[in-house]
């Protein structure tokens, strides 16, 4: 009989022009190391391109879309060339923020609707590094799938390709566990796939309650569900800089807020700040998405843009230089909090906002756009929060105060249970 493997697989972003994501990467890659400080933990980039030549629609016409899926990822797991197989899907460990990450705009739809990359897998271009991959899920004792969240209305197919992953470890007989992430679901074919994949499923970890009760309501069973803050409130930040008094960070969703058609509103919102005799600065988590609409408010209204090529680390120090930070990105709002600064959320498109507020316990309202008079909401709390700005920052850090060892000592046991599992 073989040896029981020593190493765990982490499937998530390792190159990102997102800095949340690069922080829920290194949180994990430590969270898993405390959890199994005797294995070897390695991280894999998620979405193989391999996985491109199947769509989620193929799946939906399906007279039975669970059969069809099910078909699949066998079809995927009996591709598996054996633990022994010599293969490095990524050789390069570190988790690298790339903010030139090239989006030529004028063909990112054409290259869509081709799907380039999906013609490339059909012909095989991929296979060698996805059998790399197969290979070390199969030599793993544990795999760990973290989607960053990506399960939301806006956009279906990257809660696909995460579940493609997940099921095929499960099919190679690997203990699998899909973490952190938010269930904000309308796709009607993965509300009947999710409940029965994540049955099979050694953890499943949702990041707010919200995300339960979305997840019960589509007919999931809750006996391997733990739920758990984002982890990205467990990162080492860097200490701030010096207060820049009179100043406020604003992050905007852009693509959130052009899809549902209220970005021009955020022109109201920095100028009613401005009118508050605040000086305004444009930041993001994920500026390459954000940076065309940037570039507009900057030669508009005048306001300058930071942080791009920070780390998420040092992002964070940045964030807490400002008065405040007002936020549609979560992971700004986490960051910025970490960093020391009060934050006025805005949500978005999904819960995960309002989710995340509410598993911190914190009382301040999270303004939906949606709302009437939303703008008038985020400029009327921001200059409510001007005169408190110490007291509010000094409630934030006491919540957060020991978070990192409250999340840990909730995962570690759950991640160990799952991992013992394992069948080798």
């Amino acid at each position: 009989m073989r040896d029981k493997p020593n190493e765990v697989i982490l499937i998530t972003r390792m190159r990102t022009f997102n800095k949340g994501n690069q922080a829920l990467s290194v949180a994990w890659l430590e969270l898993l190391q405390q959890a199994f400080p005797t294995a070897s933990i390695r991280a894999i980039e998620r979405r193989p391109p391999h996985l491109l030549q199947y769509t989620l629609a193929q799946i939906a016409r399906s007279r039975d879309p669970f059969r069809a899926f099910d078909g699949l990822t066998t079809k995927l797991a009996r591709l598996a060339p054996g633990r022994d197989f010599v293969g490095d899907p990524d050789p390069d460990p570190r988790i690298v923020l790339d903010e030139a990450i090239p989006t030529p705009a004028r063909f990112v739809a054409l290259r869509q609707r081709l799907n380039v990359r999906g013609w490339g897998a059909r012909a095989g271009y991929y296979r060698h590094a996805y059998l790399g991959r197969l290979a070390a899920c199969q030599r793993a004792r544990f795999v760990v799938v973290n989607p960053a969240g990506e399960f939301f209305p806006r956009s279906p197919e990257p809660a696909f390709y995460h579940l493609l992953d997940a099921h095929v470890a499960h099919k190679l007989g690997r203990p699998t566990a899909i973490v952190n992430h938010t269930m904000d679901i309308d796709d009607a074919t993965l509300r009947l796939l999710i409940p029965r994949i994540y049955r099979d499923l050694a953890l499943v970890g949702f990041r707010d309650g919200k995300s339960v009760e979305a997840f019960r309501a589509m007919g999931g069973d809750l006996a391997n569900v733990v739920v758990s803050p984002d982890l990205a409130l467990a990162s080492q930040v860097g200490a701030a800089g010096a207060r820049r008094p009179g100043s406020v960070a604003v992050a905007i969703n852009v693509p959130e807020a052009a899809a549902r058609g209220y970005a021009p509103q955020w022109i109201d919102v920095i100028r009613g700040l401005q009118g508050k005799r605040f000086e305004v600065v444009l930041v993001s988590n994920e500026l390459p998405s954000d940076q065309a609409f940037y570039e507009q408010l900057r030669r508009q209204l005048g306001v300058a843009i930071e942080g791009q090529s920070l780390d998420f680390d040092r992002y964070a120090a940045l964030l807490g230089t400002f008065d405040f930070v007002v936020t549609s990105r979560m992971h700004t709002g986490v960051l910025a909090m970490l960093g020391g600064a009060p934050v006025v959320p805005v949500e978005g498109a999904s819960f995960k906002i309002t989710g995340l507020f509410q598993e911190l316990g914190f009382s301040m309202p999270v303004i939906r756009p949606s709302s009437p008079g939303w703008v008038e909401a985020v400029i009327e709390q921001a200059a409510a929060l001007q005169g408190r700005r110490d007291a509010v920052a000094g409630e934030i850090a006491a919540k957060l105060a020991g978070i990192r060892g409250r999340i840990a000592d909730l995962l570690v046991p759950r991640l160990r249970a799952a991992e013992a599992a394992a069948v080798v």
